[in-house]
């Protein structure tokens, strides 16, 4: 969360010479600085280390001490995706007599070697700062207040005093995907009693809880909160890099805030082929306006699924024009007569009942078939069909708001903005797409989907599934 971070207050130094940081992380946006480790002198701006992702995507490491900068590494290589977990390995060993190996950074196993800046390089047995007596370890911010917070996902992490380990120790390559996977059990570490820790997240209420048998718990600070997205079941969000602007993407992605003014809006980070699929959606804010805010699901590739651009006054994915087929299907469900829209031929239809803020807006897709269907529904029931008093049954596949021909594209989901008229107020759409929660709060009731995946606040229809990384390998 933006406005959280975990704090350790370092009372018995330790090595400050030889040092690991592993992390996986997955940010939300680009455009701000995301810190993952920062180690402060309690903010007395002369004496911090800190391990980040710019918002420019280059990885970073610096270390001033004494308000000069001994160490500036700054990667040539941006790391710039928002759908998937990246291990970050920061080795720290001085004592090493070549310069090269005193300092070194890996990406998902793989050293850097390419730098825009590699300036002033530790001098052989030189102390770093970290681990220093009066200092704080730091995870998900630069000073001991709070600055340059993650934003985003951070799991399996390790602090380690004492000891330089290589990524073989954290991560390993999965023999089928070939992708870099972690170890959630590493083995050949040995945390130090005063300052190591293993952070698995894992306790919702405490999720600073060192797990490395050390007890060196750190104090949460803000709103943490523990998402239900895993290096290996990754959860669908709103992409920061297809949105009309990502500083607008909030609470890990779980949200977008509207801003006065124009239709703007954001796109998903994964999209889906066939199988059956649910989603939750909350408005913070009335806004009777038809393009003020709607939800969408558009093709892959297409004009209609880029509507997230502010195109004048309307972004809205079901409102494309020129289309060859179906592309988009939007409703809008804040204005007095609700309307879900198919830019396909089916045009604009009267849907449903309108919703206010804080109504829970309820969509299910099912895509196994050509010919696909869609229903919406508020805080718990499903409109009737339109046009007639039958009540849509996802599960049983009678009654939907529509049909239409899926064709052979994958289809995401698509929010547009949400504005307070009245007082000219930026507001959030929040979005779950199984994270059991609107932003910071919590869904009341605990529904997971067939397959014993996600949290949402309604119970979903037989058959239907949350949008992450495993539903998608076994329904999609």
């Amino acid at each position: 969360m933006a406005d959280s971070f975990l704090k350790r207050e370092v009372s018995t130094g330790t090595n400050q010479k030889t040092w690991t940081v592993s992390a996986w992380i997955k940010m939300s946006r680009t455009g701000v600085n995301h810190t993952i480790f920062g180690s402060d002198v309690q903010d007395d701006g002369s004496n911090y280390a800190t391990l980040s992702i710019e918002g420019d995507g280059l990885i970073k490491f610096i270390n001033q001490q004494g308000g000069s900068l001994v160490t500036n590494f700054q990667s040539n290589r941006k790391l710039l995706d928002l759908t998937s977990f990246y291990h970050i390995l920061l080795r720290i060993d001085t004592t090493q007599g070549t310069a090269g190996d005193r300092i070194r950074i890996y990406i998902n196993g793989i050293q850097e070697t390419s730098w825009a800046y590699s300036t002033n390089s530790a001098s052989q047995n030189a102390d770093t700062g970290v681990f220093k007596s009066g200092n704080a370890n730091l995870v998900g911010t630069r000073i001991s207040t709070g600055g340059n917070n993650f934003e985003g996902n951070i799991a399996h992490m390790h602090i380690i005093s004492g000891q330089s380990h290589p990524p073989s120790v954290f991560g390993e390559t999965d023999s089928t995907t070939n992708e870099w996977k972690p170890k959630l059990s590493p083995t050949g570490i040995t945390y130090d009693s005063e300052n190591s820790a293993f952070l698995k997240f894992e306790n919702a209420s405490a999720l600073g809880t060192d797990s490395s048998g050390q007890t060196n718990t750190f104090t949460v600070n803000g709103t943490l909160k523990q998402s239900e997205s895993t290096t290996s079941n990754l959860f669908c969000t709103l992409d920061g890099n297809q949105a009309y602007d990502t500083s607008h993407v909030r609470y890990a992605g779980t949200a977008y805030l509207g801003t006065s003014g124009s239709a703007r809006g954001c796109a998903s980070t994964q999209m889906v082929k066939n199988g059956k699929w649910y989603v939750e959606f909350k408005p913070e804010t009335d806004n009777p306006q038809a393009s003020g805010a709607t939800i969408s699901i558009a093709k892959n590739g297409t004009h209609a699924q880029r509507r997230w651009r502010n195109e004048g006054n309307s972004a809205i994915a079901g409102l494309e024009t020129g289309s060859n087929g179906c592309e988009g299907i939007t409703y809008q469900p804040m204005t007095s007569t609700p309307n879900i829209v198919d830019d396909g031929g089916g045009g604009t239809v009267n849907y449903g009942v309108q919703a206010s803020a804080n109504d829970i807006i309820m969509m299910a897709v099912d895509l196994s078939s050509a010919t696909s269907k869609i229903w919406f529904g508020k805080n718990g029931t499903w409109f009737s069909a339109p046009g007639t008093s039958n009540v849509g049954v996802p599960n049983t596949g009678a009654n939907a708001g529509l049909s239409f021909a899926k064709g052979d594209d994958f289809w995401g989901i698509n929010v547009t903005s949400v504005v307070n008229q009245a007082n000219n107020a930026n507001r959030h759409m929040f979005c779950n797409f199984g994270n059991g929660r609107f932003g910071a709060t919590a869904v009341s009731s605990g529904n997971a989907d067939d397959n014993s995946v996600g949290i949402m606040e309604y119970d979903i229809p037989a058959g239907f599934y949350c949008i992450c990384t495993k539903n998608i390998k076994d329904y999609g």
